[in-house]
This record gives C-alpha cells, structure tokens and sequence, in this order.
C-alpha cells in the first residue's frame, strides 16, 4: 500500500506547477506589523535571559546549557527576519544565492533547533518525575552539551540537504529568498524528514511527556498546596498549548501544500490558498522566540529552589517539586 503511494506520487511530480503564487499586499502588511513586535520584543527577551544565565547563575546545569541553547537559537533565528522580511518586497539577484541560502539557513536550522530543543527538556522533565533516583544519570552537563551539539549538527545537514533540492534553475536571473525556487515538489522522503523529525515525532513526544507529567501531579498529595499543585498543572498545560499553537499550523500548511503541489498542480487557487497560509502561519511560528522567555522564568525559579536542597531525605522531593512545575517549554 505504501509503495503504491509512493509510486503515484512520484509520478505526480512530473507535473510541474505553472501557477505564479505571490503574497498580497494583505500579507506583506500583516507580517510587517507582525514581525517588527517579534523581533524587538523577541530581542530583548532572549539577549537579557542569555545575560541572566552567563552572568547571574554560579551554578551550571544541563537544564541552564539547554535553555541557553534554546535562548542563542531565538537570537540567530531573530536576526534572520529583518532579511526575512525585505526578501518578500523584492526579487534578488542570482549571484546573492549564497548569502541567501546562508540567511535562510540562519532561520530555519534555529527554528528546528529550538523545536527539538524542547523536545530534549521534555523527556528529561520527564525521566525526572517518573524515575527521579535514575534521572540523574542523564542530567549533566557534558551530555546536554553533547545531546546540543547533536542537535545543530542533525538540523544543518538537513538545510544542506534542502538546498540542493531548491536550487534555482540554470540561466535564473533572479531568485525568491525566503521562498520555495523552483517550480517542482520538493522530494517526498525530504518532506517526509521534515515533518516527521522537524514536527510530529516532537509534537508526539512532549505530548506523551506532559500528558504523564500531569496524571503524575494529579496523583502527588506530597506537594506543600492544592494551589501550588494546580498552578503547576496550569504551566504544563500553557506550554504545550503555546508549542502546538506557534507550530501546528506552519508544518500542516506545509504539509497540505505539499500534496497540493504534487496532487493539483494546476489548482492555483488552492495552491495560491495554501501559500499564503504557510507565510501567515510562519509568522506565528516565530512568535515562539517571544513566549519562551516566560517559560525561562518558571524553570530558573525552580531551579534556585532545588539547588539550595541538599538533604538526601528531600531529594526526591525537590526532584519532583522542580519537574512539576518546570514542565515543558
């Protein structure tokens, strides 16, 4: 069954799209107002956390190093727009492929990296509350930093990957940044990866994790309140509600996108639809870089609590007390 879809789809993208998509007046307004509060705020947010960890906290963790990790990502990420949104009011020149491509890169491979970032604090949040004497197995330094440097590794050669499959075609004088350059689908098993690695099995996984996290408060009567306890829940519960919101909606329109390019090439209405709602639903994606920083707070909170706890008899506790209300980001 799979291969006879796989088949067909391949057959499918012989069919190239002859439909000129464009983003309206409309978009570019939106992601102007859109972009210019994310990107300020985001800014600030992000390099006053960065000066908080190298500066204010003494004592390094693996939860710090990946919360720095996922802070350093926003800012480059952050960068990008600016380029970002100056590619969508004017055509470059094909010799600026490089620097495109670079810029592109700058903003994806962080977006990926902050994704799969989360993912990483999510199962370690969870190992800590479900096996809180075996977490500690997993939880240093030298492996967040190795499990970080796994990350930014797997995510470039994923973007090395994407841009050989949309190199411009030969002659172009021109070139689209920040957009798709070549009127083919791009290769199912690329697309497959992305969605798969980029979103879904993260999506799959923090929801597991938090799911398990709040049946396991729920459970807990040891915690000092009933307040504190539903408090706790409320983080957990923001969290992955703010990871599903920001991005759901990108990697389903890309996805959709997708199938309608390589399904009804010559839709262009739908495939004009579509377009606009991934460039709309990038947008939201990058309001991510912002809200993180409120999840910064609840963790670096805890995380004081539980440092100060020294007391074998309480470290289970405090083990616990600090994966509640952590959560995920």
């Amino acid at each position: 069954m799979c291969m006879n879809i796989k088949i067909f789809l391949a057959k499918k993208k012989m069919n190239t799209s002859n439909c000129n998509l464009t983003l309206t007046d409309g978009v570019h307004l939106f992601q102007m107002v859109f972009y210019i509060p994310v990107f300020i705020l985001g800014l600030i947010f992000n390099i006053s956390a960065l000066v908080m960890f190298f500066w204010k906290q003494k004592n390094w963790t693996d939860t710090l190093i990946y919360l720095t990790n996922l802070s350093i990502s926003d800012c480059i990420l952050l960068f990008a727009l600016p380029f970002k949104m100056h590619s969508y009011n004017t055509e470059w020149e094909a010799t600026t492929l490089s620097f495109c491509q670079f810029l592109v890169s700058s903003y994806y491979v962080n977006m990926y990296v902050s994704i799969l970032t989360v993912t990483v604090i999510s199962i370690v949040r969870y190992v800590a509350i479900k096996f809180p004497f075996k977490a500690k197995t997993i939880q240093s330094r030298r492996k967040a930093i190795i499990v970080c440097i796994l990350l930014w590794l797997t995510v470039c050669s994923l973007s090395a990957v994407f841009h050989l499959v949309d190199t411009p075609e030969k002659n172009t004088t021109q070139i689209k940044c920040f957009q798709k350059n070549t009127s083919k689908p791009l290769p199912l098993s690329f697309i497959l990866v992305l969605e798969i690695v980029g979103f879904f099995g993260p999506f799959l996984i923090i929801t597991f994790c938090s799911v398990q996290i709040i049946c396991t408060l729920s459970k807990y009567n040891a915690m000092s309140s009933g307040r504190e306890r539903t408090k706790s829940i409320r983080i957990i519960a923001a969290n992955f509600v703010v990871f599903l919101v920001c991005f759901a909606p990108f990697h389903l329109g890309f996805l959709f996108k997708f199938l309608v390019e390589t399904l009804r090439p010559n839709n262009c209405q739908l495939l004009q639809g579509f377009h606009t709602f991934v460039h709309i639903a990038s947008c939201i994606a990058n309001a991510n870089c912002c809200l993180d920083v409120f999840c910064y707070y609840f963790i670096l909170k805890d995380f004081r609590i539980t440092s100060a706890a020294q007391s074998p008899i309480s470290d289970k506790f405090n083990m616990k007390k600090f994966s509640f209300q952590s959560g995920v980001l």
